[in-house]
This record gives structure tokens, sequence and C-alpha cells, in this order.
């Protein structure tokens, strides 16, 4: 189903340049993933070819995905709990790709602190979230676990973060 980088290939450590024009550009897609490009031409002053080359390289590069993002507060099926794992060094990256393979694990990264790992879980009912839970503390490689249930989202949003 899936791996760490969503793709087959092994993590990307290549770095890509990115201008003024490209950081414009992501900044009009987070804001509507769907805004046109005639429109981002229109507000960032270049040809509309230029805006469908620069999404077009963007997204080849693997820099940007456009994706849909779900208000869990809106729809029946979409109780999450954020999940904070520590998990033995040994069987970290086999704990990793069991995790990301699992349909209702909707978020993982390596994190730093007292746990190693941050994950979401999206769970029809407390039975669901009580059943998943118990079979990753019954897990060796998982030495602790810190489940905290989502009550409602105030803000979801993913500015661009670049390194300096």
């Amino acid at each position: 189903m899936g791996n760490i980088n969503n793709d087959n290939n092994p993590p990307n450590t290549q770095s890509y340049n990115i201008d003024q024009l490209d950081l414009d550009i992501i900044e009009y897609l987070q804001a509507d993933g769907r805004v046109s490009y005639s429109l981002i031409a229109r507000e960032v002053a270049v040809p509309e070819a230029t805006v469908r080359y620069r999404v077009k390289r963007l997204l080849d590069e693997g820099m940007i995905r456009i994706s849909a993002f779900i208000d869990a507060g809106k729809i029946k099926y979409a109780n999450v709990a954020y999940i904070e794992l520590d998990v033995d060094p040994v069987f970290f990256e086999a704990t990793l790709y069991t995790l990301i393979d699992m349909e209702k694990v909707s978020y993982i990264s390596s994190v730093t602190g007292e746990y190693n790992v941050m994950m979401e879980y999206v769970y029809s009912n407390n039975d669901d979230l009580f059943g998943f839970l118990n079979m990753m503390k019954a897990k060796p490689e998982v030495k602790r676990l810190n489940p905290r249930t989502i009550i409602k989202i105030h803000k979801a949003q993913y500015p661009a973060r670049l390194k300096s």
C-alpha cells in the first residue's frame, strides 16, 4: 500500500532550489489546492505557462503534493487520535512500515523527544480505538505509547517551511 516516501524509492536526500516565485505559487496552492493557474499567474504577474511549468516541476520533484484535507469534525467516521510511540530502535523501521500500511493510520512521522514516532489514527468508535491501542501495547517493540484524542480542530494549515 505505502511506504515511508509514498513511492518505491529510497529516501530522497537531494536538496532542490526553489525561488520566491515557487514560494508564491505554493502559498496560493496551500490556500486552495484547486486554484486556477490563470489566477495565480495574474496575482504573481507571470504567464500562465510559467505557473503550469513550475507546479509540474514542484510535483514531479516531490517538493509538493496536492491533496484533500478532511475536517474530522464534519463527517461521521472521523474520530482522530494522536498517538506518540516509543519504539525500540532495533525495530524502528520495520514498525514504521507496518504502521504505514495500516489503512486507519492517516499520518506518521519520526520525531524527537520522549517518543520517536507520532501518528494519527482515525477510528470509528471507542472500541475501535481501544482495540488498536491494546494491539500496539502488546507489541514488544513498542516500549510506551501516549494517546491523545482530538476533540476539536481549531486550525489545520501547513505553511511552507524552508531550510535557511
